[in-house]
């Protein structure tokens, strides 16, 4: 692992809030089956190429999300409208789906306090936030059973305006509260849901139209929850900028994110490993992993290519999946993220139990030192088994290394679109999924889809049990 210790690189004295390590991605640390240093050499007209045309696109306003941590206004009006719900809402719920859902909740996850949605409410303390990201009836039914509506304010965010799940959910809370208790996050002009919330007065939040979805954490999508549950939009903005300003314009061996995609992008294709495993030594960051994983998936998976990112937690995983990354298929790429500051700690007590000897070895360290010897372990072992991993680590977990992560990682999957030779701001194969189930929901405009699913053969009675 790099030596230089991070908590001497923060945003605030112009630097960044992370490191990462990629050394036990290279023939240096694992041999033949790493990069070598020519192989890199040799990529990076591409990646310099794959770097360019990300500029060219947002020089010519085609993608904004480079742009969204210069938006303090954004920021600023997410507090504003936070400040100014009515002092009885206590809780939150976030209406959305995949780029809608996945980011909020991440940034919720690893800024709020631990299990925060269980904890009692009381005046004066931050707004909780709940996020029925599915379609399933029941969880939802249950939601709406157990919050008390009058004391909860709903947040609709649909860029299109017309995703299903949300407009299902929005359909029955609009029937159950008054107007002033939904507000909407969609596109500035276009759309069902912008039309309806002029209609009805709902206050709303414009998602820039050349942002989508999976790149929009840092746009009203992903800072008015956060503002609503008091976190630090403004941070999260300060550490995307910073990143942002790191990798937009850098070569490749110094930028981080072009280094990321090229090197997974190398040993997706001439090491065959087309698998991607995040693993967070932080439940905070858990989620965090969720959101890369669409991000990934969904912007690189086209055409017959991509990698398919997994996410696993450390170290619980270590206890289900480590055995297979250790000596099954040598096919992945193990990303492991940490911060070097854990905040608050629990001290293993060194009386009663501890005089157990086969526990002993515990007794007065921190659990940090725990959950750290297990990272290390972890990422000593794979690399003696020759399987490649790198290390992301955050000075501590705040919201100016969150807001650069998120940039970090959305930089590095659009500058890997262009070496897969995949458009990265697409999703035709989403789109093919949602036509059909309009089609099976009768929905006008979509007959030829209701009649391919009527025509669809159905199961063959040899292969029924």
């Amino acid at each position: 692992m790099c030596a230089v210790p991070i908590q001497k690189n923060r945003v605030a004295s112009g630097t960044m809030t992370l490191r990462v390590d990629l050394t036990g991605l290279m023939e240096v640390a694992i041999g033949h089956a790493g990069i070598h240093d020519a192989e890199l050499d040799q990529i990076a007209g591409r990646a310099h190429a794959a770097r360019d045309h990300i500029a060219a696109l947002r020089r010519d306003g085609a993608i904004g999300w480079l742009d969204l941590p210069d938006d303090a206004g954004a920021a600023r009006a997410a507090m504003d409208w936070a400040r100014d719900l009515p002092p009885e809402v206590d809780t939150v719920v976030v209406l959305g789906i995949g780029g809608s859902s996945l980011g909020p909740q991440a940034v919720y996850a690893a800024l709020a306090p631990a299990y925060d949605v269980a904890r009692p409410r009381s005046p004066g303390m931050p707004r909780r936030l709940l996020f029925p990201d599915n379609s399933d009836p029941a969880t939802f039914r249950a939601l709406l059973d157990t919050v008390d509506l009058e004391r909860t304010q709903f947040v609709a965010i649909t860029k299109s305006g017309s995703t299903s799940e949300t407009a299902a959910q929005l359909l029955i809370v609009a029937d159950r509260v008054p107007d002033d208790r939904i507000t909407a996050i969609t596109d500035p002009e276009r759309g069902a849901l912008r039309r309806v919330a002029r209609e009805r007065g709902w206050r709303t939040f414009d998602i820039p139209p050349n942002v989508g979805g999976r790149f929009s954490v840092l746009s009203p999508v992903g800072l008015v929850p956060a503002a609503a549950a008091g976190l630090d939009v403004m941070g999260l903005l300060e550490g995307a900028r910073a990143m942002r300003d790191r990798v937009a314009g850098a070569d490749l061996r110094d930028n981080p994110a072009l280094m990321i995609a090229a090197l997974l992008y190398l040993h997706a294709t001439s090491r065959r490993r087309p698998m991607v495993v995040m693993m967070p030594y932080a439940d905070a960051l858990y989620a965090m992993g969720d959101w890369f994983r669409q991000l990934w998936a969904e912007s690189l998976g086209k055409r017959g290519r991509g990698s398919t990112p997994i996410v696993s937690r450390g170290a619980t995983d270590q206890h289900s999946q480590l055995q297979l990354y250790a000596d099954g298929p040598d096919d992945k790429v193990y990303l492991f993220v940490a911060p070097a500051e854990r905040g608050p700690d629990l001290v293993i007590p060194r009386g009663g139990l501890a005089g157990v000897p086969e526990w002993g070895y515990l007794a007065g360290r921190r659990m940090g030192e725990l959950i750290d010897a297990q990272l290390r372990g972890t990422l000593a072992s794979l690399r003696a088994a020759g399987r490649p991993t790198a290390l992301v680590t955050l000075d501590r977990i705040d919201a100016p290394s969150l807001g650069a992560f998120a940039m970090l990682f959305e930089a590095a999957t659009a500058f890997a679109g262009p070496l897969f030779e995949v458009d990265p701001f697409d999703q035709p194969g989403v789109e093919r999924a949602k036509r059909l189930a309009y089609g099976a929901l009768g929905r006008d405009g979509y007959e030829r889809e209701a009649r391919e699913l009527a025509d669809a053969p159905a199961g063959d009675p040899r292969y029924c049990l």
